[in-house]
């Protein structure tokens, strides 16, 4: 039972295995709770509904509904999305749709929480009943992680500088935001707790530059994760 979390139902969403659907958004909530160390299933109430378009998460009066783009039981698509979509609802900024500022980075995020949850679910599939998918998540996983190789991204950083103004004003480039989340992966898997930076993220529209919201992050950072994030922030030195 997911108090917070409602799939709409109504068939739009094709031959689908919702109690299987339910077991992997209830996964999303615990894997994300778990690393921010949050009440499971404590946020404010989302509606997940299938829509024809691109996937978004949308406030609605005190809550969050969440569109997917996914049909039948391409499971690894549910989680793949739905991590997406959930991410920013934690999040929680305005959501208004202008692109402006750091939204790069907040999008950058939230593909990270994909990847994230989809490392989390290869594990998942074997302990509760699903032990035949997991190689099927491993290879979607690892197809996420090496599609952009291209980008050639130095985790010890120099490759912000030239990128910047792209991320900045080029809209929605997922290839690129990719690049970034699979050089941020590793990091966010040794240490969960780094997951705690998208309580203090806000309106990302707010922030002007990276270094002032790393710093406000950095600010805002308990023991936990205070060291995690550094080296994040030196990735984009």
């Amino acid at each position: 039972m997911m108090p917070n979390i409602i799939i709409n139902e109504n068939g739009a969403f094709g031959n689908t295995n919702y109690g299987v659907i339910r077991l992997l958004l209830y996964m999303v909530d615990v894997n994300m709770m778990s690393a921010i160390e949050r009440p499971f299933f404590s946020t404010r109430r989302c509606i997940v509904v299938p829509t024809e378009g691109a996937p978004m998460c949308s406030k609605v009066g005190e809550g969050h509904i969440i569109f997917l783009n996914v049909k039948e039981n391409y499971w690894c698509q549910w989680v793949y999305q739905f991590a997406h979509e959930y991410c920013h609802h934690l999040i929680d900024g305005t959501l208004t749709g202008e692109w402006s500022n750091l939204l790069w980075f907040e999008e950058t995020i939230c593909e990270l929480s994909s990847l994230y949850n989809l490392n989390k679910m290869v594990d998942f599939c074997s302990t509760n009943g699903l032990p035949g998918y997991s190689s099927s998540v491993q290879v979607y996983l690892g197809n996420l992680l090496t599609k952009n190789n291209a980008y050639n991204l130095n985790a010890s950083g120099g490759w912000y500088l030239e990128k910047s103004e792209i991320l900045k004003n080029e809209k929605y480039k997922r290839d690129l935001y990719n690049a970034i989340a699979v050089m941020m992966y590793p990091l966010f898997v040794k240490n969960p707790n780094l997951w705690k930076l998208i309580l203090n993220i806000g309106d990302i529209r707010s922030w002007t530059t990276l270094d002032d919201l790393f710093s406000h992050l950095e600010a805002t950072a308990d023991y936990s994760y205070s060291e995690s994030l550094c080296r994040l922030r030196r990735m984009f030195s």
